[in-house]
């Protein structure tokens, strides 16, 4: 609907112009098509990403609060899910549960190369903490050993937070690595649902909104 909107008063801006000038018509014509396209693109739903609606690991089962899509450069790139024990959408109560629960990340595409996921995490993580990521150097020091593969569209990691053991990561269900400490979990899953989030509108899916 808001679409359609904005069809309708780019329409009534360019009009005049578009009588009054006949050259315009080419580049009219390039704009207005590459709005709508744009348009399409992003109320299209994303591919390939199937998110499980419960997790089971080691005896626990956690349930999805909530899916998200992070866009960049107006691509689709992964889709993010938040799983907890029971539906919850208060952020800073999820951040300092010490609780299970867990993010996935379901690749969508090729953008997202291992480079790139060290890159994100890393700057996810200064965000997090406010650039006070020392406490947790040697943490971070494993998350990005993660992705010293390769990285290709249909993978999806699981970053699975249980009380006394760490997060367990998991690369398409194989155990990656265990990075214990509350504070590394804290910082990790602030990345998604801290005030200064990866993407306000992924936060937001992820809580259930």
């Amino acid at each position: 609907m808001h679409f359609c909107i904005y069809i309708l008063v780019f329409i009534s801006i360019i009009k005049p112009l578009h009588q009054k000038n006949k050259k315009m018509n080419s580049i009219v014509t390039k704009i207005f098509t590459a709005f709508f396209i744009f348009g399409i693109f992003l109320s299209s739903p994303s591919i390939g990403a199937v998110a499980p609606d419960q997790i089971d690991y080691k005896g626990n089962t956690i349930t999805k609060n909530g899916q998200g899509t992070r866009i960049i450069f107006f691509m689709k790139v992964y889709e993010g899910s938040l799983y907890l024990e029971t539906k919850n959408s208060n952020a800073k109560e999820i951040i300092n549960m010490d609780a299970p629960m867990a993010i996935r990340i379901d690749v969508l595409s090729s953008i997202v190369t291992a480079d790139a996921m060290k890159r994100a995490l890393s700057e996810g993580l200064e965000k997090s903490t406010g650039n006070n990521t020392d406490p947790i150097r040697n943490e971070m020091e494993q998350l990005s050993s993660v992705f010293n593969t390769d990285v290709s569209t249909g993978d999806f990691y699981e970053f699975i937070y249980l009380p006394k053991t760490g997060i367990n990561v998991l690369k398409n269900s194989e155990l990656e690595e265990l990075i214990k400490g509350m504070d590394f979990k804290k910082a990790f899953f602030g990345i998604f649902l801290s005030d200064n989030p990866i993407q306000k509108n992924l936060k937001k899916a992820m809580l259930g909104g």
